[in-house]
This record gives structure tokens, sequence and C-alpha cells, in this order.
């Protein structure tokens, strides 16, 4: 089944169950129509809060990187919707997957261009890299063995604030001075 057809399969699903959760009009005898409008299916879709808002302070100025920065802040705030949805535990490994190539791709490509750029602290940079490899794995793993994506989540979570937020600003000054 397509990609596109399989998640508007899950949105209508997350819809539906977000409406049974907020019962329905007496008008339809606290039935649950067969179809969603819409409308109701964007108003459910609204109703629910992201967990990182994109903010101009988050580029760095390198725009590939900026962008898959964007990229991983959107699939965190996606596990985080699937979460608030009751939808954790079906998103989990698709989301791992995605994280895990997001990792590799990303990790090879900010540390070719910190590389190419003079970076002094590069192997410390690289060691951080590796040490959150090792803790993506091992987190993911734990994550699908007790069947607890908020475990993830929080994995995410915090490798957002501490090195994308922090450890990258570190690089982000050094070749602001630079250039």
């Amino acid at each position: 089944m397509p990609k596109a057809k399989l998640q508007a399969i899950r949105l209508r699903r997350i819809a539906l169950d977000t409406r049974q959760k907020e019962g329905y009009p007496e008008s339809t005898g606290g039935n649950m129509p067969d179809k969603l409008t819409a409308t109701e299916a964007w108003h459910s879709l609204l109703n629910h809060n992201i967990l990182i808002v994109w903010q101009p302070s988050y580029n760095l100025g390198i725009p590939i990187v900026d962008e898959q920065h964007r990229g991983i802040v959107s699939t965190i705030n996606s596990l985080c919707f699937a979460i608030q949805n009751k939808h954790g535990n079906e998103m989990l490994r698709p989301v791992i997957g995605m994280v895990n190539e997001y990792t590799r791709i990303h990790f090879e490509i900010e540390e070719d261009f910190l590389k190419k750029c003079g970076y002094p602290n590069l192997e410390d940079h690289c060691k951080l890299h590796r040490e959150l490899t090792q803790a993506l794995s091992h987190t993911s793993q734990e994550s699908i063995w007790n069947k607890d994506p908020q475990e993830f989540l929080e994995f995410l979570k915090n490798w957002w604030i501490n090195h994308i937020c922090k450890e990258d600003q570190v690089f982000n000054h050094y070749l602001a001075n630079k250039l």
C-alpha cells in the first residue's frame, strides 16, 4: 500500500479516536458516523500540541544542516503526536528506522563540513556523535522491548536539547568568528 494512503488511514484513525474520546453530539444519537468530515478531522488535529516549535535561533547558517535539523524536529513532533493519539507503539519502529538513517546521513555531512572548515574540536564532536549513535541503538532496543515510545521520545527530546541546541551551537560560534 502506498505510504500516502497509509498516512491518510492513520490520520483518519487518529481523528476518529479523538472524536470518540470527546463524545458525539446527541444529534447523532451518540453513534459514530462512518465518515469524518474534513473540517472535523482538521479540528481534531489542531487540538494537539507539538513538542518542539522551530525557532530561527536554531538555525546554524549551514543550509543542509539546518534543513536536516528541521527534519529531526518534524520526526520528534510526529512521534509525540502519535503518542498523544494512542498510536505511539505502531509508529515506534518506523520512527526508529527514520532516526537511524537520519543520524547516519546527518553525522556524515556535518562531520565532513566541519573537517573542511578546519574545526579544531572535530575529534571531540565526532566522539559525541559516536556516543549518541550508541545511545540511540541502546534506547531504540529498550523502547521496542518495553513497548515504550515515550522512552524513545524522551531520548530524542534530550538529544535535541543537549546536542543540537548546545553542542552544535559551539561549532556555530567558531564558524561565525572564522567567516
